[in-house]
């Protein structure tokens, strides 16, 4: 052992010269028993000049208690995708410096650019970008940034929302009295955009002239269990002319396909990095508006745009000892400590997708979506929940809206076989799936739909992998269902 602090428990830490002794004596270990050395030495490392025997990395399979097979077909990138190689060097890398140097010293001498990376992928300012910590995270800050008082103020949101969000709007109501009101979709799933309109106008013009900007529009661009890309330059045109605040989860479409937030004319839009982006998890970010992060500052402001929720000193500048000032770009919605070595993963993951291009990767990601869902028909029992049966794909283009990669479907209300005994049945096959639950609508008919399995392949993927899938879910519905 070494002698230092370094919390050594069964791991044993050597110093260069100590190591060549040491190596030889391993060898002959390792010949006359096999397991010892990997048993007494580990990976753990004390954070001087040590070297380490690395044990080598076990298969999924050969893990005490975890039968996942070694290699994982991976169709979830709705849920969380695989990093790129790239993203993984850059994590890594740092950390690896970040232990040399100190994690002060690495950040002072490596920074990341992950908000410039997310600026051009968005088509934004650097200046309009913020990171946090998750997709959620971003959506709370600026929702609960916006100034409610009263019930004069409206949360204009659809039926078909994110449960994340939805719990929100009822906090915000039950605090503050401002009035939620819950537009319809179409029959074919898509946002019905002329309801809108119809509740914009039911502000007066003088209303609006007297209390400019204090209605909120909401929308999730992309729902967690379905496949409809909403709308979202259509919603962000009637926002601008009817002067309301735009708040865009772009949760699900960040990563999948372009994303240009100033043509969809959002105020704000979060994102996070694990999706369809294969960030590292622990990212995500926020875009905000030029115009939100000057009208929040501006004396006498009567719109709903405020200051970030919470704050420390690297949002605001402790100016005088009773007045602070808020930092003039987006960065005031972030907080001081934050995962380094994860941003730098976030940045290398935004240039990959910016590289592979988002247009070429989601016309790939949807035809193999299409494909799984001709062959989920074929299979008896399988009924296919992302988008209801009268959604036709040239009348959504023609409303601005169109149809993206996730898949999901059912077996429960023909079969009686659940969601949840499906996806475990599959995950035990080595293919990576998720359940997304019924509760992300407010309609009662929809809520009382049975969880459905949810597939969402992306550009990594490839037909034979869609057709294992499928071979896979149909062998295991069929075995299921005679249980």
């Amino acid at each position: 052992r070494c002698g230092r602090r370094c919390y050594p428990t069964r791991p044993i830490y050597m110093h260069r010269r100590t190591a060549v002794v040491a190596g030889i004596a391993g060898v002959a270990i390792s010949v006359l028993a096999p397991g010892v050395l990997a048993r007494l030495c580990g990976p753990r490392f004390c954070g001087r000049r040590l070297l380490a025997t690395r044990p080598a990395r076990a298969t999924a399979s050969e893990c005490k208690g975890d039968s996942t097979p070694s290699t994982v077909l991976h169709l979830n990138a709705a849920g969380a995708s695989p990093m790129p190689t790239e993203a993984r060097d850059a994590m890594v890398g740092y950390l690896e410096y970040e232990v040399e140097v100190g994690a002060y010293t690495a950040q002072k001498k490596r920074p990341h650019a992950a908000r410039e990376a997310l600026a051009t992928l968005l088509r934004c300012d650097v200046e309009e970008v913020a990171l946090l910590d998750s997709a959620q995270a971003a959506w709370a800050r600026a929702f609960y940034s916006l100034n409610f008082t009263s019930s004069a103020d409206r949360i204009l949101c659809f039926a078909s929302e994110y449960a994340g969000n939805a719990v929100a709007y009822l906090q915000m109501a039950r605090r503050t009295g401002a009035r939620i009101e819950v537009l319809p979709m179409r029959t074919d799933g898509i946002a019905d955009v002329p309801a809108l309109e119809a509740a914009l106008q039911r502000t007066t013009t003088s209303e609006r002239a007297e209390r400019p900007g204090r209605t909120l529009v909401a929308l999730t661009h992309i729902q967690t269990s379905e496949s409809i890309v909403q709308p979202a330059a259509a919603v962000g045109a009637l926002c601008e002319r009817y002067g309301a605040v735009f708040l865009l989860d772009t949760c699900q479409s960040v990563g999948q396909l372009p994303v240009d937030v100033r043509a969809l004319g959002c105020d704000f839009a979060c994102g996070t990095g694990r999706k369809w982006l294969r960030a590292p998890r622990g990212t995500g970010f926020l875009y905000v508006r030029r115009r939100a992060l000057d009208e929040a500052t501006r004396s006498g402001s009567t719109s709903l745009f405020g200051e970030p929720p919470l704050i420390d000193h690297s949002g605001a500048v402790w100016s005088t000892p009773d007045s602070y000032t808020l930092l003039p770009d987006a960065k005031r919605f972030e907080m001081w400590e934050a995962d380094e070595a994860a941003r730098h993963g976030l940045e290398a993951a935004a240039v990959v997708c910016r590289a592979t291009g988002p247009a070429r990767n989601f016309a790939h990601a949807t035809r193999l979506a299409a494909r799984l869902r001709s062959g989920l028909a074929a299979i008896p029992g399988c009924v296919i929940r992302d988008a209801p049966p009268s959604f036709d794909e040239e009348v959504a283009r023609s409303l601005g809206a169109a149809r993206c990669a996730i898949v999901t479907f059912e077996a429960e209300s023909t079969l009686g076989v659940r969601s949840a005994d499906l996806h475990s049945a599959l995950e035990a096959r080595g293919i990576s799936v998720s359940v997304s639950p019924s509760t992300h609508h407010f309609e009662p008919a929809a809520r009382a739909r049975p969880s459905v399995v949810r597939i969402s392949p992306s550009y990594i993927n490839a037909e034979s992998e869609i057709d294992t899938a499928l071979a896979a879910i149909a062998e295991e519905l069929a075995r299921l269902a005679r249980e």
